[in-house]
C-alpha cells in the first residue's frame, strides 16, 4: 500500500514526484501536467501522475486562452488585429502572470 493517498494535494504531488511545488506549478501552467483545480486548489491522480511520468499518458490537451480565441478570430476574419484586440490581448497576458504569480504566493503561504 502507498503512503500516499489516491487523490494527492500539491504539496503531496511535489514529495511523490520528488519536485518542487513551482515545477509542479510551471508544468500546470504549461499545461503539460495532469490536474485539476478544485477553488483555488489543486488535486492530483496519483495514478495518473505515476502514468504520466511513465509516459503512458499523453500531455493533458492545453486549454484555449483568450488570446488564442482573439488570435483564431483575426485569422477568420483576414484582417490584423485592431488597437482594441490589441489591448485584450496585453490585459489578458497580464491577468495570466498576475493568476500565475498568485497562484505561487498562496503555494509558498501554504
Amino acid at each position: 500500500m502507498s503512503q500516499y493517498p489516491d487523490i494527492l494535494t500539491l504539496t503531496q504531488a511535489a514529495a511523490y514526484l520528488q519536485v518542487s511545488e513551482r515545477t509542479i506549478l510551471r508544468a500546470l501552467k504549461e499545461g503539460r501536467m495532469p490536474g485539476r483545480q478544485v477553488g483555488s486548489q489543486w488535486r492530483f491522480d496519483r495514478e495518473q501522475l505515476r502514468g504520466w511520468v511513465r509516459g503512458e499518458i499523453e500531455d493533458p490537451p492545453r486549454a484555449e486562452t483568450q488570446l488564442d480565441l482573439i488570435e483564431k478570430e483575426r485569422a477568420r476574419l483576414g484582417v490584423d488585429l485592431p488597437e482594441m484586440l490589441i489591448d485584450l490581448q496585453q490585459a489578458a497576458r497580464e491577468r495570466m502572470k498576475q493568476q500565475a504569480e498568485d497562484a505561487a504566493d498562496e503555494t509558498r503561504e501554504s
